[in-house]
């Protein structure tokens, strides 16, 4: 590979174009001309060099090299764009886009989302976990179908209002308690009973 021109600033820093030819830890080592530099990556080289790849190398005194961009892929294998810790990426004033023709995954011990406002639009979802905690002021569904299947349900409620057009209930065993008043109201009621049926108070009142 040909030397190329170097650049001098006044750190008397120059800029090669080389390839990484072993990766020890966390320092490269970068093949220019028939010379080896011993490189680390510098701040701003977001893009993680791999083996093979044709890096821009900024060389200081006493060997001291850092890589500040990849020019050249050596191979078609996935990129890893790697931060320093606590890092904020911000677009203040605007907007910030973040799109992929296949998927976005995200991985992290603790993920929080924080909005003023927001929209999910999602055409099929598939949610699993192992402790769901809910707190909501108001809440509005909307459902065309939903079907559930569920083990155990405990709700406290302080008020319930319900307007069913038809229900129709399967079940093998009720337990109905109520500490005051219960009351049906109804054009027609039916009960049927196959074996028997028992009405029980200090007061039984029919018709």
């Amino acid at each position: 590979m040909a030397l190329s021109q170097p650049q001098r600033y006044q750190e008397e820093m120059f800029l090669y174009s080389g390839t990484v030819q072993q990766i020890l830890d966390n320092k490269y080592v970068v093949a220019i001309s028939q010379q080896r530099v011993i490189a680390v990556r510098a701040v701003g080289c977001l893009l993680v060099p791999e083996g093979g790849d044709m890096v821009l190398l900024a060389e200081g005194p006493a060997n001291r090299g850092y890589i500040l961009s990849v020019l050249h892929r050596a191979a078609d294998r996935p990129a890893r764009v790697c931060l320093p810790p606590d890092t904020v990426v911000a677009a203040k004033g605007g907007d910030l886009l973040l799109q992929a023709d296949e998927a976005i995954s995200l991985s992290a011990s603790d993920l929080g989302f924080y909005a003023d406002n927001g929209v999910a639009e999602l055409r099929e979802t598939n949610f699993t976990g192992n402790r769901v905690e809910i707190s909501i002021n108001s809440l509005s569904a909307f459902w065309q179908t939903v079907e559930q299947r569920v083990d155990r349900v405990f709700e406290r409620i302080s008020q319930l209002y319900r307007r069913i057009g038809s229900e129709d209930s399967q079940l093998g065993q009720v337990h109905c308690s109520v500490d005051e008043n219960y009351s049906v109201e109804a054009e027609e009621v039916s009960i049927e009973a196959d074996k028997r049926l028992r009405l029980d108070g200090e007061r039984v009142e029919l018709g």
